[in-house]
């Protein structure tokens, strides 16, 4: 009976509150959010900054790219004559050594370098060859060569350096371990090809697929016609006929012209061919007419600028008709442009129809008159292992001009460091004739680091086209530091600007010319991750200055894009150097004072906040990547930073500036920021200068760059916003968190203000989520409702989704987990798709936005669908509380939310996943239908190739950087308000134990990684245990707690009725009654008197820091 009663009165207090709502909004939240950041400093900091003077200085656009033009100019001048100095080297040589250098296929005693991203020797080279060289003929370089290509290392952006020649040798310094060496042939690659003419190529391919080409010739011939297909870039272009009694070629947009040699088009031209087999007769005359109506096609003004060559491939003889008089008067029309090298193989051929194929490489019936005739090669081969060469080949060797300026190839993708290069060449001569190339690769990033690391408030953004209207570099292709970037075909400079009058400045640039140009524009600016968050366009008037970079063998232009009177806000004020401002973060190359201790897996100093530099940090950016640290470097930095060294190695004044005026953080986090907000997990500052201030102390990876970061640019993007991210693993053992960033400002006023730096912390989801339960006591009612944040792109900040699984795959967006509420948003327009233009996947890619508009600013109550919607002001994020249906499973998106969404496609229905559409492409142009009235995607941020040093034998036996006593928080609440705690609930096999807390390491995602799952004592509990109390004890407790709850039920039921006789209230939800009725109110930004005292230094902690 008493059972019954108390049920009654619980579920006439849930109603009660149910009834007398009070308003639920983002108010609290955006409260407690302001309180983080001021946890980690952010009004001190900003207070510093706002205390400062600065001076600004309008941006000299004109000087600007010049100055940037000059210093690419002199970097590709530094290639030539490195690859003069290799060239004279070669010629004087004349490779004449028969000593065998070490072999490229085998293994050598090799090193790890950093420059070369690779094992590598510097000491030696190392030769390959294909297997159709005979190794009794190669001869090799002599130690005068190596001496010359070890004299080019003093040339930093230069990579590998190689020789190959006629033969197929190839030489390559530093010596490494090569693959694919038995069929890699430098003959057929772009490189080697682009030297032997200074003009892009078309080139037709005939092949005789008639009865006397089955079997094995036919074979052979296509990996001969895709040999030749592998030969040209993408500034040539390419044709295939096939022939027997009739000529073929591929269908569509393929059958009538020409098309540039890109991934994509040489896939269509291999599945062709894959499926020709031999049959019938040979037409040599409807092959020739094919071949050349792709000539006429492509005769154009174009056409004079183009080296055209047909390729006539036979088994056979010919069924009819004269092929000499179709050449002669399809070549006379295009004033005998077209050479033609005829290729005849197997032993079938008589000697009427090797006659035949020698006349028609000669054009023996063409007049000069007409045009010079170009006399090509007859080439007849009874050995097909021999076609794959000739074919490859052909170009003429005499006839190849050599050339005093070294050609370039476009960028690509690099063996060994996966980063984007551009090789350069020059060819070099035995006995007067083209014998072969010395090349050297360029690191892209390198050659225009200036145009990288521009900064913000000085440029809009750069880019480099070359001759041909292709884009070199542009802050919309991928960046060529990316290691997971793909070769893009697609470089057109017209698919990356978009505004109506650009194409006035890229004619003048097209022509090598100089100049600048006002023009309203269009600049896309990255809000995150590509994919997910998409990317904000923004209109603004600028200039456009533009200029050539002079430099042998260059037809690059560049361009500046300024916004109208930009300046640059320089802090006019030079503080002075403090003892211990600077502690490098490499603790392997510096000491690190103590005491020591472990923050989660990372070796950390409690001590000190450590310092990260950045190429940003650098006068010269490209300097510093690539480059070994030393002991000496890192004690120049400290040792000018505290002047006692007055020369300087190479920092920004504004480096050091901001070096010094974040220090003063340092002491708010050791001190205040440590005792008040133990739940924070990391802190750090990133200025835009390319200073990275982390707490506690820890070593970052060498080429960690925070602008390439998610986290940095969802920040820029919604600055004087406390921006919160989407949930993620921590990769440092933190487990699931999220991320709080806010940037400071110059003086903070405006938006028109620079932004300084971005100040920032992660925290745990578990205390996130126990901060809204406190706020709002009603998320707690787990039976009825659901809390849920998400960010203005629509991923979920807080979801029980989060909390119920052990592990986070990726971001999860609302559409993947609540249909209902999302069908809803978009139906209100509230939540709507955003589509860009993924260039060069070909498709429309989509994300979402949440934005609150007119009436609605400050909210949403849907009472149909059981939900409201309200801002979190201040902040990127709102806050949705809803009620519980039966089909709370429905959604909009049904696969795994972290599928990578270029790779989803849409499907019907407004409410889709992130997905993409498919783009009407003509790939035979290699461009889009549509070049105008489209919004293209910004790129992906790159991913580079950081390797971690290990720290688990740092980290074994130290302390916790901060006092976790995680055994003597008894509740769930006072577990997560340290960040080195969990809250248990479950064992090893999932089995739900009676909660405790414990180490998060031991106890990650609430789940026990060991066979005892139980609480540890706490203090005076770890002595012995009372003896237990009589069993009157537990009845009288019993009793008394009975008779208290229904007290308190009465009070709180008159409470409300007093209430209702006041007035009522007709929001239907309550954030806050209920926890003025069972809980205390609690301030999460404050510390509970229980906290234990700082921990200190264990004997462990004198560990030798200075150990490489």
């Amino acid at each position: 009976m008493r059972g019954r009663f108390l049920l009654l009165c619980l579920f006439t207090l849930n109603l009660a509150v149910l009834q007398n709502a009070q308003e639920f909004n983002g108010d609290t939240p955006s409260s407690e959010l302001d309180k983080l950041v001021d946890s980690i400093g952010w009004s001190f900091l900003q207070g510093e900054y706002n205390k400062l003077g600065y001076k600004e200085t309008k941006i000299d656009g004109e000087k600007q790219v010049d100055e940037i033009a000059g210093k690419i100019g002199r970097r590709m001048i530094e290639v030539d004559n490195a690859l003069r100095k290799l060239k004279e080297a070669v010629e004087e040589d004349q490779l004449s050594s028969t000593d065998v250098p070490q072999d490229c296929c085998m293994d050598g005693d090799y090193e790890e370098s950093i420059r070369f991203r690779t094992q590598v020797s510097e000491h030696h080279l190392c030769y390959s060859k294909p297997d159709s060289a005979n190794q009794k003929d190669l001869r090799f370089p002599s130690n005068n060569v190596l001496s010359a290509m070890k004299s080019n290392l003093g040339v930093k952006h230069l990579q590998f350096q190689y020789i190959a020649n006629g033969s197929g040798l190839f030489i390559n310094y530093p010596a490494t371990k090569l693959t694919d060496c038995d069929t890699y042939d430098p003959r057929f690659r772009p490189f080697y090809v682009s030297t032997t003419t200074f003009f892009p190529r078309d080139v037709v391919v005939a092949l005789d697929i008639s009865n006397s080409m089955r079997g094995e010739k036919l074979n052979e011939a296509r990996r001969a016609v895709l040999t030749v297909m592998e030969t040209l870039s993408v500034k040539d272009r390419f044709g295939v006929v096939v022939f027997n009694d009739e000529a073929k070629t591929l269908d569509g947009c393929y059958e009538n012209q020409l098309v540039p040699a890109t991934s994509t088009t040489k896939k269509k031209f291999k599945d062709f061919l894959s499926s020709q087999s031999g049959d019938g007769g040979a037409d040599f005359g409807a092959a020739l007419r094919k071949a050349f109506m792709y000539f006429k096609a492509n005769s154009s003004v174009e056409g004079n600028g183009r080296d055209q060559i047909l390729l006539f491939l036979t088994g056979g003889e010919n069924i009819k008709g004269s092929p000499l008089e179709i050449i002669r008067d399809e070549n006379e029309a295009l004033q005998n442009r077209v050479v033609i090298h005829t290729f005849g193989i197997g032993t079938e051929l008589g000697i009427a129809e090797r006659e035949l194929l020698t006349n028609m490489a000669e054009q023996t019936m063409n007049n000069n008159s007409y045009g010079h005739v170009k006399i090509g090669k007859p080439v007849f081969l009874e050995n097909l292992n021999s076609l794959r060469e000739a074919m490859g080949t052909y170009y003429d060797y005499f006839s190849v001009p050599i050339s005093t300026h070294p050609t370039y190839t476009q960028p690509y993708k690099d063996f060994f460091t996966n980063e984007k290069i551009i090789t350069g060449c020059l060819p070099f001569a035995m006995s007067g004739a083209f014998s072969g190339v010395v090349c050297a690769d360029i690191l892209l990033s390198k050659m225009v680091a200036e145009i990288l690391y521009i900064k913000q408030e000085e440029f809009s953004y750069a880019f480099i086209i070359d001759g041909g209207k292709r884009t070199i570099v542009h802050p919309l292709l991928p960046d060529p530091r990316d290691v997971k970037a793909k070769d893009q075909d697609i470089n057109n400079i017209y698919n990356f600007e978009t505004s109506g009058d650009v194409s006035q400045i890229i004619d003048s640039m097209k022509k090598g010319s100089k100049g600048q140009k006002n023009l309203v524009t269009s600049i896309i600016e990255g809000r995150g991750e590509k994919y997910l968050d998409g990317s904000t366009k923004i209109t603004l008037k600028a200039v456009y200055y533009w200029t050539p970079i002079v430099a042998p063998g260059s037809n690059l232009s560049l361009c500046i894009v300024v916004e109208q009177n930009n300046t640059v806000a320089d802090i006019d004020f030079t503080p002075q150097p403090s003892s211990g401002d600077f502690l490098y973060h490499r603790w392997d190359l510096n000491q690190w004072p103590a005491p020591f201790c472990r923050h989660f897996n990372r070796y950390a100093t409690q001590a000190k906040s450590t310092v990260k530099l950045t190429p940003d940090a650098f006068n010269e950016a490209y300097s510093y990547t690539g480059v070994k640290e030393t002991e000496v470097r890192v004690k120049q930095y400290k040792d000018y930073l505290s002047g006692d060294l007055f020369t300087n190695p190479g920092l920004k004044a504004s480096a050091v500036k901001s070096i010094r005026l974040t220090y003063p953080i340092e002491k708010f986090w050791t001190t205040i920021s440590r005792k008040e907000a133990p739940y924070l997990v990391w802190r750090y500052v990133a200025t835009r200068d390319g200073v990275m201030r982390n707490y506690p102390g820890i070593r970052l990876t060498n080429d960690y760059d925070y602008k390439l970061r998610p986290w940095y640019h969802r920040t820029v993007a919604q600055k004087l916003l406390n921006v919160v991210s989407a949930p993620y693993e921590d990769s440092w053992g933190a487990g699931k968190i999220i991320s709080l960033t806010k940037t400071v400002s110059t003086r903070g006023a405006t938006h028109e203000k620079k932004i300084e730096a971005i100040l920032g912390t992660d925290l745990s989801i578990y205390y996130f989520n126990q901060l809204l339960e406190d706020k709002y006591p009603i998320c707690a009612n787990k039976t009825s409702y659901n809390c849920i944040v998400i960010d203005n792109s629509g991923f979920l900040v807080m979801h029980p989704h989060f909390i119920e699984t052990k592990s986070l795959k990726g971001q999860v967006h609302i559409a993947y987990l609540e249909g209902r509420i999302s069908r809803s948003l978009i139906k209100k327009g509230i939540m709507y798709r955003q589509p860009c233009r993924d260039t060069g996947n070909k498709k429309d890619q989509f994300t979402y936005r949440v934005k609150l508009g007119g009436t609605e600013l400050n909210g949403i109550v849907d009472s149909e669908e059981g939900y409201q919607l309200r801002p979190v002001s201040g902040s990127n994020v709102f806050l949705i509380l809803k009620q519980k249906h039966k089909n709370d499973e429905d959604k909009c998106c049904h696969v795994e939310y972290f599928r990578d969404p270029s790779s989803v496609q849409c499907g019907a229905g407004q409410c889709t996943c992130l997905c993409y559409t498919d783009l009407s492409f003509n790939e035979c142009k290699n461009q889009y239908a549509i070049m105008g009235g489209f919004v293209p995607c910004n790129s992906q941020l790159p991913t580079l190739r950081s390797v971690s040093t290990p720290e688990e034998d740092l980290v074994s036996n130290l302390p916790t950087c901060f006092p976790t006593n995680c055994a003597c928080r008894k509740t769930e609440r006072e577990c997560f308000r340290t960040s080195g705690c969990s809250w248990c609930t479950s064992d090893t096999h999932g089995n739900l134990v009676d909660g405790f807390c414990d180490l998060k390491e031991l106890c990650p995602y609430q789940q026990c990684l060991k066979d005892e799952c139980s609480g540890k004592c706490c203090g005076s509990e770890c002595n012995s245990p009372p003896p237990p109390p009589e069993p009157g004890f537990y009845i009288g407790v019993s009793v008394g707690a009975g008779l208290f709850v229904i007290v308190l039920i009465i009070v709180v039921v008159l409470i409300i009725r007093k209430q209702r006789n006041r007035g009522t209230d007709d929001t239907y939800l309550d954030p806050t009654f209920d926890n003025q009725i069972c809980n205390d109110k609690e301030d999460y930004n404050t510390m509970p008197n229980y906290y234990v005292a700082d921990l200190s230094a264990h004997s462990e902690e004198s560990i030798n820091t200075n150990t490489s």
